[in-house]
């Protein structure tokens, strides 16, 4: 019985790690998707583009 419940907490930790590396890749995807936009704005203000 031990060991099956091993299992399911192993499975849980698994679950659980691969569900805040999604949220780490998504808050770097947002990070970057912004610093894109801020350098987008920035160029299109330097050549007098209305964003």
């Amino acid at each position: 019985m031990k060991t099956n419940y091993l299992g399911i907490q192993a499975k849980r930790n698994s679950e659980s790690i691969s569900e805040q590396a999604r949220l780490l890749m998504s808050q770097s995807r947002h990070k970057q998707h912004n610093r894109q936009q801020s350098m987008l704005h920035r160029a299109a203000e330097e050549v007098g583009i209305e964003v």
